[in-house]
């Protein structure tokens, strides 16, 4: 352990050690920030001894309360406070305004001893702690905590500064270990959008508070003067005497008592009313909240650059900042639909604050509140403290600015998240135009004390990014489909690209606020980088987010939908200043998973990736996408399947002198059969060669079908006989190449004399004559299954019959014993067994049943 300062005087000693020298490794050392150790003694009796010590200050000076510097703390650190009173009966206490950051600490020695763990984990700021002797506060300091991973001066203020000019109380928490110094600034009114999205939040419980206020309201008696009968006087008071004795009043004199009085005198009896200075409060803030209303339906205005519409007006005065109007763009009508729907919404508001004035309370105020009005029952009274505390909220702003408040600030971690999102909107709203909606960005949580991002595909910000193309972005989107994926996933920030004709394609930026910055990560890398777990999740993220694409013929199928995932961490331009030769760089092109350095002094790499990849039409992106081996042969089997492919026979005799004319003029031919239209799309031609120019028979060549014609058989000259005249079908072939791998006549096998038709499918993947039969997927789906388990089985083809190409059927017989099955299309599996009626069967009901149970080797 490390002592970086220690605090001595006359009644205890404060020592404030560094637990480990050997934490993980970052990328800005830490030793060299000179740091903060503020010193406000509240007792006059303590007396500083000798041994007081800061790390890095002079010892003369580190008893000094006006030297405020100190050693720096930093973030995600462990230390360890001792704290020891001198005499045997004190009592000792350290407090702190959150109990979280002193919830390690133990007390012993009947109190005389304070000692434990602390950790600011990711709150970065100033940290005021209270030294308390006997239950009397002795001694505060103020620490200073600093990031280990960015630059506190420039990164961390710029991310405070562009969180703010979306929403002020966005980057704001409530009761956190550090604060940022700032101020209220009633000037400095929250902008048109951020107040509608707060006051939308609110509404509701507003309403609820002035319900109640209208159940239980407070009334105040006052005095007013009118004219009575005497018979309805009820009090004599000193008034009531004085007109008596002057004859004061109206009317004619009459005798009461032998005393003769006016039929009607003044008098001011009490009587409740709801007109009091509360309720007159409370109708001014709604009619300044109905005035504000009606500023934001006003005409929309768009925006002079790329952040504007997110800001508004700085003065906090002005309409509601809406989208731009091109006079060429096809986001010209959506702009309409959006001012619409805006002005529809604001409406509805007005119409609740409209109902909230004609309450009884509200409506009998009359007049406004005198000037400076307070008032305890406002603050205090059920019902009137939640309303004023809510209207409190619409009119005051706050900044991170001066010093006359201490305001907490959201954890580091998430407050790097919430920038991310936020500039990845920024720079998609500067490529593309304003958003779709600016409504729900934002929810105030229960305490209505923090101010956070909504997450959840449903609270997704679109972009128009052409006629047919639009792009979404959503903050912490959970997918949780069960027919999709077994695990729940949360990424941080999800952009959607939907594009007619094409399925959803995602890309998924996860904002990591760490970094492993050790030499064996950077030898690996070529950079530093998150840790290792964060890009094994990206991996997860891609392989475990999917989408049901209804579109299958086989049924509802789960694929993958996500084609990049990157990790965005805090790494400055000087340390990324090689970073495109990294593999983290060169594995998000190639693997589609990686990492780019993210920071406000480092954004030109993300914004590239970002802006290079949703430019890309569908095609492109698709090539992004990393398939599955098995994915990319089963498309190149199916395509197989369509080729048609003829099985020539060479003559014998003369198989040599037919196989070396067919090389030579590049000719293949065969006689027309009208019925066959397979043979005008034939793809390729094999040839069969039989056993006279090399054992064993087998197919041994193949050349690609170039273009066809019709001719006469006596047309055709060759240096053998013509067998048969008339016309011919005649295919020009390409270059006549020997097959990889031969297929064998084997025993049991049978080859036409004429030849046999095929599919290119089934001309790769053959091993013998009989299989090259197998024409369609069905057909080998089977046959795989059959081998994988092991099942005896015999193939036997039919005589080849036109095919329909939207609804191919096998020709070729499996015989499993007794049991013979045959594809038949639509239909499924044909399963015919003698003394038994035909049935038809799907792939998994032929698999279930037991027809084969006596076949298996």
């Amino acid at each position: 352990m490390k002592l970086l300062f220690r605090l001595a005087t006359d009644r205890f000693t404060l020592d404030w050690y560094r637990v480990s020298q050997n934490d993980p490794a970052t990328v800005r050392p830490n030793d060299t920030s000179i740091g903060r150790l503020r010193l406000m003694p509240q007792s006059k009796m303590l007396d500083w001894k000798d041994n007081t010590f800061r790390d890095g200050v002079p010892s003369v000076l580190s008893a000094d309360p006006e030297v405020t510097l100190g050693p720096p703390l930093f973030e995600q650190t462990e230390y360890q406070l001792y704290l020891q009173a001198h005499r045997p009966h004190d009592v000792i206490q350290i407090q702190h305004r959150d109990p979280l950051i002193i919830k390690g600490l133990n007390s012993q020695d009947q109190g005389r001893v304070v000692h434990g763990n602390l950790n600011f984990r990711g709150q970065i700021g100033q940290s005021l702690f209270s030294i308390v002797l006997n239950g009397q506060r002795v001694l505060d300091f103020e620490l200073e905590v600093f990031p280990t991973k960015i630059d506190y001066e420039t990164d961390y203020q710029d991310m405070l500064a562009d969180v703010q000019q979306t929403l002020t109380g966005l980057a704001f928490e409530y009761l956190r270990s550090t604060y940022q110094r700032g101020k209220v600034a009633p000037g400095q009114q929250s902008t048109k959008l951020e107040w509608l999205i707060l006051f939308e939040s609110i509404i509701h419980e507003l309403e609820q508070a002035l319900d109640y206020v209208t159940r239980r309201p407070t009334r105040a008696l006052i005095r007013r003067e009118q004219m009575l009968r005497i018979e309805r006087v009820r009090r004599v008071d000193s008034s009531v005497r004085s007109q008596v004795r002057r004859g004061q009043g109206k009317g004619a004199m009459v005798s009461l008592l032998n005393v003769n009085v006016r039929e009607q005198i003044k008098q001011s009896p009490p009587e409740l009313t709801l007109d009091t200075h509360e309720h007159r409060w409370l109708k001014t803030q709604l009619l300044a909240v109905q005035r504000t209303l009606s500023q934001c339906s006003g005409p929309l205005r768009g925006p002079t650059n790329d952040t504007e519409s997110l800001r508004g007006p700085t003065n906090g005065s002005g309409p509601l900042r809406g989208p731009t109007h091109y006079s060429s763009s096809p986001r010209q009508s959506t702009d309409t639909l959006r001012h619409q729907a805006t002005t529809q919404a604001i409406t509805k508001l007005k119409t609740r604050v409209d109902r909230l004035l004609r309450l009884e309370p509200i409506a009998a105020a009359q007049g406004d509140p005198p000037p400076g009005f307070a008032s305890l029952q406002l603050v205090s009274a059920a019902g009137y403290r939640e309303a004023y505390r809510l209207l409190l909220l619409l009119r005051s702003g706050l900044r991170l600015e001066g010093d006359l408040l201490s305001l907490s600030v959201k954890d580091l971690e998430v407050l790097y998240e919430y920038w991310t999102f936020l500039t990845v909107v920024s720079m998609l709203q500067a490529e593309f135009g304003p958003p779709q909606r600016l409504d729900h960005w934002f929810k105030l949580d229960g305490s209505k004390l923090s101010v956070q991002l909504r997450g959840g595909l449903g609270q997704q910000i679109s972009f128009q990014a052409g006629p047919q193309r639009v792009i979404h972005v959503a903050y912490n989107p959970r997918f949780r489909n069960q027919a999709a994926m077994l695990i729940p996933q949360k990424p941080d920030i999800l952009i959607r690209l939907e594009e007619d004709g094409w399925p959803i394609l995602q890309l998924v930026v996860d904002a990591k606020y760490r970094i492993d910055a050790t030499a064996e990560y950077r030898q690996q890398f070529g950079s530093f980088g998150p840790p290792r777990d964060a890009i094994n999740a990206l991996h997860r993220y891609r392989d475990a987010i999917l989408e049901i694409d209804q579109a299958e013929t086989s049924g509802s199928v789960a694929k993958r939908s996500v084609v990049q995932a990157v990790a965005v961490f805090p790494l400055d331009d000087h340390s990324s200043e090689n970073y495109r030769s990294s593999r983290l760089w060169q594995a998000l092109q190639r693997l589609g998973v990686g990492a780019i350095p993210f920071l406000p002094s480092t954004r030109e790499l993300f914004r590239e990736w970002l802006l290079g990849t949703v430019r890309m039409g569908g095609w492109a992106l698709s090539d992004r996408a990393i398939t599955h081996v098995a994915d990319q042969r089963a498309v190149a089997w199916r395509a197989a399947a369509r080729d048609a492919v003829w099985v020539g026979v060479l003559r014998s005799p003369g198989a040599r002198e037919h196989l070396e004319w067919i090389k030579r003029e590049r000719c293949y031919y065969q006689p027309l059969r009208k019925t066959q239209s397979r043979q005008f799309s034939v793809k390729q031609v094999a040839l069969y060669q039989s056993g006279e120019l090399s054992k064993p028979s087998a197919i041994r060549y193949v050349a690609d079908v170039i273009d066809l014609e019709i001719v006469e058989r006596s047309a055709i000259e060759t240096p053998w006989p013509a067998r048969r005249n008339g016309p011919m079908i005649m295919y020009r072939l390409g270059p006549v190449n020997r097959i990889p791998t031969s297929i064998p006549f084997c025993p049991g096998d049978y080859m036409p004399a004429q030849g046999r038709w095929t599919t290119r499918l089934g001309l790769e993947r053959a091993k013998s004559i009989n299989e090259v039969a197998l024409e369609t997927e069905a057909e080998w789906r089977l046959l795989e299954w059959l081998r994988a388990n092991g099942i005896k089985y015999t193939l036997r083809a039919e005589p080849p019959k036109r095919q329909d190409p939207e609804n191919p059927q096998g020709r070729v017989w499996f015989h499993l014993g007794p049991t013979h099955v045959r594809h038949s299309g639509p239909n499924g599996y044909l399963i015919r067994q003698a003394g038994r009626t035909d049935q038809y069967l799907s792939l998994e009901g032929l698999k279930d049943s037991q027809i084969n149970s006596s076949y298996v080797t």
